[in-house]
């Protein structure tokens, strides 16, 4: 299995602890691609839009982005990681994401996606990591992952070294649950919920163009992504080829 990890911090602290309980959990024999923010991606979109009205690759800072986007495409398994920061990610953790809005389904997604599973891992010392979690998930629905799966914690301490033995087993035990999952999977199909994205966002995409054609307005980029695609005509990127 080809996996893809994002880390929202350089710090090999708690969540690179539970990110490594999570790797053990999945076994050996995967290939790994590995990225610490903010070293690999140390800028923040400035909204040129530039890759809404062309592409990725003109991105003034594509040279971090294009290679992280390219391993995600590559990817069977994405492994997002970010401690929780005010009740939420990481802002680098954020910047690289705002790299991608692009790809959301409201606009440009990529077929690949659809057929992905996903892992998001975030611990606190006390609250807030559903919203670091959530943070991230927003993303990765609106790319169109397939499934994702959530290893959160409280961990009522600032250092690995000092959480209990009980709750690092109650963590090895989501883990491996997670794992588990993933690894059972011959066939990933979205969940419902991106089923109905698609749809929704499919029907916008139609209602946009309508609109933009009695104003006298060339189609957008995203309506000609659609329609190229063919699933403004009937086609599923989770089921056809």
């Amino acid at each position: 299995m080809n996996i893809t990890i994002v880390n929202g911090t350089e710090q090999k602290g708690c969540t690179f602890a539970m990110k490594e309980l999570f790797l053990c959990a999945m076994g050996d024999g995967h290939n790994i691609s590995e990225y610490y923010l903010p070293r690999d991606c140390p800028v923040f979109c400035t909204g040129c839009k530039a890759c809404f009205f062309r592409s990725i690759v003109v991105c003034p800072h594509s040279e971090y982005t294009v290679p992280i986007w390219d391993s995600i495409l590559k990817a069977d398994l994405l492994v997002f990681a970010s401690p929780t920061y005010v009740f939420h990610a990481t802002a680098q953790m954020k910047a690289l994401l705002d790299h991608f809005g692009t790809k959301w389904m409201a606009h440009s997604p990529e077929k690949p996606m659809f057929g992905k599973q996903a892992v998001i891992v975030a611990n606190a010392i006390g609250q807030g990591m559903g919203k670091t979690a959530g943070d991230i998930k927003d993303s990765l629905d609106f790319w169109g992952v397939a499934r994702t799966y959530v290893i959160k914690q409280a961990l009522f301490q600032a250092k690995w070294d000092n959480v209990s033995a009980k709750r690092k087993a109650a963590i090895g035990k989501r883990c491996e649950k997670a794992a588990a999952k993933i690894n059972s999977k011959k066939r990933v199909t979205p969940h419902i919920k991106i089923r109905w994205l698609f749809f929704i966002m499919k029907t916008a995409q139609k209602m946009i163009d309508k609109t933009e054609r009695k104003a006298g307005r060339e189609s957008t980029a995203d309506y000609r992504h659609w329609k190229d695609n063919g699933w403004l005509d009937g086609k599923k990127p989770w089921r056809d080829k």
